[in-house]
């Protein structure tokens, strides 16, 4: 099936369907009811899941050209003391997407192209950021928070999925910080820490703590930059920041007036070859490491060793072709999804050396959106990895490199979600949850795994298409 759109000059063209696993039923409905409940959902686990999805790609006659840009929605999965689970789910409720459906396009996304008017561009030489948070949503006191990649975040109602309001920030940095949707909750400190991107005459990379319950955050340090790379995640250690500055970036100063979209000032050059940058975290001071050139979404993890020295795992591409090409709904719409199988790499980095050391770690199995025990290994050796590849279930045991796989006939399936059980002993005692949509029915199913042997102990199926995602988080009652 094809659905039309209008191009510049308003003649009529079909456009190629969208794959099936990323449609949506956002706009139509059904929002809300109870779950088919097939297995059995362990009595420990009582909580709620949330996820954010890019799920409107076009909408009269507006195209996302971008995987990044759809209009986002919230679904969520509550599983009640009664074993009983309850799914709704919700179209953003943000700028972006009310500009979208009122036929207005003036704020920045990342690879779709605005329409501002010689006017606006010269009052304003670099749009509005958009607050369509599609990537991430993570538990915040009485609020979740909803992020994107930029400087704005959504506080949301976790009850009726409703957003509350825009985050504000009190505190002293810029407040055009382009943050990124993958911060680390360090508990210990009781704070989170994240980075953002400073653009204009004098760029840079900012490091930044925020403690639990305030929207004030303290800068850890900050490093200049001439041009500007593509950072989606980070890592730490107990002590330091790691910092991966592949070679695919773009100059501040091209964006000024420009009609294209940021994605088009991106450029790959791999003979500059790929930094890691270490700060540490009390002084703010900086090591830099050089190596060969990779692109990378996720880190794994990081982890302090002997005499300043760190490993860092992470999921590495040989080049930026995954974003920068793959991801175009017009690649998606006439190839289907991306090949979302970077290998999984262990990278030494030694303080007194200027290059670092990367290996591949297991037996080549290719898989996106890694998940470990958080709240026990990050920023601490970790033992297991788990992940998806959209077909496969993936678990690495980085001891003795043996991986496992599941997969589930007709279910596409992004980002697993490691809860761990009350109880837990071994550090993989708990479950995985996916959220997939059927290849063959108007349903999709939240899939509850075993960590430790991913087979399948329930199946909760709803009636409606939910798009494939990218991040969200559960939080247990």
């Amino acid at each position: 099936m094809q659905s039309t759109i209008f191009n510049e000059q308003k003649t009529f063209r079909p456009i190629p369907a969208l794959p099936r696993a990323l449609a949506s039923s956002a706009l139509g409905g059904p929002f809300e009811g109870e779950a088919e409940v097939r297995g059995v959902v362990p009595a420990w686990l009582r909580g709620r899941l949330i996820r954010t999805a890019p799920a409107i790609f076009e909408f009269d006659s507006w195209q996302a050209q971008h995987w990044f840009d759809a209009l986002g929605m919230l679904y969520s999965f509550d599983i009640g003391t009664d074993g009983r689970v309850h799914w709704m789910q919700r179209l953003l409720e943000c700028e972006f997407n009310r500009s979208i459906l009122h036929g207005r396009d003036e704020l920045a996304s990342y690879g779709t192209r605005n329409h501002r008017s010689l006017f606006q561009r010269l009052l304003h030489p670099i749009p509005h950021s958009t607050d369509n948070a599609n990537v991430n949503i993570r538990p915040e006191r009485r609020h979740w928070i909803a992020m994107t990649e930029t400087e704005r975040q959504l506080t949301i109602d976790p009850e009726s999925l409703k957003t509350a309001a825009e985050v504000i920030f009190t505190d002293a940095l810029p407040k055009r910080l382009l943050v990124t949707a993958h911060p680390h909750d360090d508990s210990e400190r009781k704070e989170w820490v994240n980075i953002g991107i400073l653009y204009g005459a004098h760029s840079a990379l900012i490091v930044f703590s925020q403690a639990y319950g305030s929207n004030a955050r303290r800068e850890i340090g900050r490093m200049p930059l001439h041009r500007v790379p593509y950072i989606h995640s980070f890592a730490i250690t107990r002590t330091k920041v790691v910092l991966i500055l592949a070679p695919y970036d773009l100059k501040p100063s091209s964006l000024l007036w420009s009609k294209r979209s940021i994605s088009e000032h991106y450029r790959w050059s791999p003979e500059n070859g790929t930094r890691i940058v270490v700060m540490d975290r009390e002084s703010g001071t900086c090591t830099e490491h050089q190596g060969p050139s990779f692109f990378s979404f996720h880190t794994v993890n990081a982890f302090d060793l002997d005499h300043g020295a760190i490993r860092l795992e992470l999921l590495a591409y040989a080049d930026a072709s995954v974003i920068h090409q793959g991801m175009l709904m017009s690649h998606i719409r006439r190839d289907g999804l991306p090949s979302l199988t970077p290998s999984l790499r262990r990278i030494a980095i030694d303080p007194n050396r200027p290059e670092f050391r990367m290996e591949t770690v297991g037996p080549g199995v290719g898989f996106e959106f890694p998940t470990i025990h958080y709240a026990r290994a990050n920023g601490r050796p970790h033992r297991y990895v788990w992940g998806s590849d959209l077909s496969r279930l993936v678990r690495i045991d980085t001891k003795t490199d043996e991986a496992t796989h599941r997969s589930l006939e007709g279910i596409t399936f992004g980002e697993p979600v490691f809860v761990v059980h009350p109880e837990a002993i071994e550090e993989d005692d708990g479950v995985l949850l996916t959220v997939g949509s059927s290849a063959v029915t108007q349903a999709s199913e939240m899939t509850v795994w075993d960590a430790r042997t991913l087979n399948i102990l329930a199946q909760i199926t709803v009636p409606i298409l939910i798009p494939l995602g990218f991040h969200g988080g559960f939080e247990s009652r």
